[in-house]
Order: structure tokens, then sequence, then C-alpha cells
């Protein structure tokens, strides 16, 4: 199968916004640190929050970097694809787990927090995933299919970043 030479601009793009919103992140967690516990709740609380995130960041980072390494394949970046997608699933089910567990014990969150939080993420990971398992098993390049999957990883990070800079707003 031909290299991921024709997608370098792509990564280029979607990597670099990646990096950047993942540097904002850190600064405003930095900032978040000012604020006291009692207001923002235990550290495992702000993580379960914060970390989804950065992950969302971060997996459009290491996507990215990874498809412009040279003389990648379609079948070798699909199996990378496929099993960062299995790892990142795993970890989104002790991100539902945790939420979950807030949803019963401190306050019931609406449906617009499980979709941006669980449902959403989930679907992009699954849909990068998926477009691995096509690349590993060489079947026809579902380009587009990738393109939706980091995408909607960095409209999910840019959101919740949106949400959580504005809770912590409301705490000050």
């Amino acid at each position: 199968m031909a290299t991921m030479q024709p997608w370098h601009d792509f990564f280029i793009l979607t990597g670099t916004a990646a990096a950047t919103l993942l540097g904002l992140i850190f600064l405003a967690s930095t900032i978040a640190a000012t604020i006291p516990n009692e207001k923002l709740g235990d550290d495992k609380t702000r993580a379960l929050w914060v970390l989804p995130v950065v992950w969302a960041f971060v997996r459009v980072l290491v996507v990215s970097a990874i498809g412009l390494i040279p003389g990648q394949t379609g079948a070798s970046f699909g199996t990378v694809l496929l099993v960062l997608g299995v790892l990142d699933l795993a970890r989104m089910v002790r991100v539902t787990m945790g939420i979950h567990r807030v949803h019963r014990t401190r306050e019931p969150l609406d449906a617009n927090d499980w979709g941006w939080y669980v449902v959403y993420p989930a679907m992009s990971t699954l849909v990068v995933a998926g477009t691995g398992l096509a690349l590993a098993r060489e079947w026809a390049f579902p380009a587009a299919a990738l393109a939706a999957g980091l995408l909607g990883h960095l409209v999910v990070g840019v959101r919740n970043a949106w949400d959580i800079a504005d809770w912590l707003a409301t705490r000050q």
C-alpha cells in the first residue's frame, strides 16, 4: 500500500493545532491550581474532567506525529491506529465509571455532559480505530473517516476545555 505522504499537510495542521491547544490546557490548569480544593473537589474529581480534554489533544498529536513518520505504510499506520484506539477505549471506560460515580454521589449530570465527555469522544475513537482496522487489513482507505475522527477529537477537546473554563470562572 502507498505511504501516508499525501496526508502530510493534514497531519501537520492537526498536530500543530493539538499541540497548541494542549499548551493552553496546561496554562489553564496552572491558573486553576490557585482555586481552593473545596471549590473544585479533590484531585481525582478534577482529573476526571481535565484529563479527557488533555487526552483529546494528545490523541490527535500522537496520531498526527505517527502519520508523519517517513515511509510509513497505510498498513503499519493502521495497526498503530487500531492499537491506540483499543487502549483509548479502555481508558474511556475508566473515565465513564468515574463520571457515573460523580453523577450518583455528587451532582446529577445532564445529557449534554454525558454526550460531550463520554459519547462523542468514544464515537471519534471508534471512527479512528475503524479506520485503523481498514488500513491494517488493506481495505479501501476511508480518508474522510480518519479526518472526521481526528477533527472530532479536536472539536470535543475545544468544547470541553471551554466548558471547564466556564465552570472554573463561576467558582472564583
